[in-house]
């Protein structure tokens, strides 16, 4: 019972740690490109949400998706020196 309620937990963890991550990424890198490509203020809203609706899910599957591998990697590559 203790550990079915710890992998819940786990779950959620790391699913709105996808959901928050990919939502901010993909505000920062949505508005850094319409005001690189000089996108009038009088549309910025309308083609910022745009990019929104696309590309929040294809950045939020991609977190869920590659951070457990990244981690991992991260794990490998920095190791505690202390540790056999």
């Amino acid at each position: 019972m203790v550990s079915s309620s710890k992998s819940r937990l786990a779950l959620k963890r790391q699913l709105l740690f996808a959901l928050l991550m990919s939502l901010v990424t993909v505000n920062i890198v949505s508005i850094a490109i319409l005001l690189i490509h000089g996108v009038p203020l009088a549309l910025l809203f309308e083609k910022w949400l745009t990019s929104i609706v696309v590309a929040w899910p294809i950045v939020f599957i991609s977190i869920l998706l590659v951070a457990p591998w990244l981690l991992r990697l991260t794990e490998r590559l920095v190791k505690d020196h202390d540790q056999p």
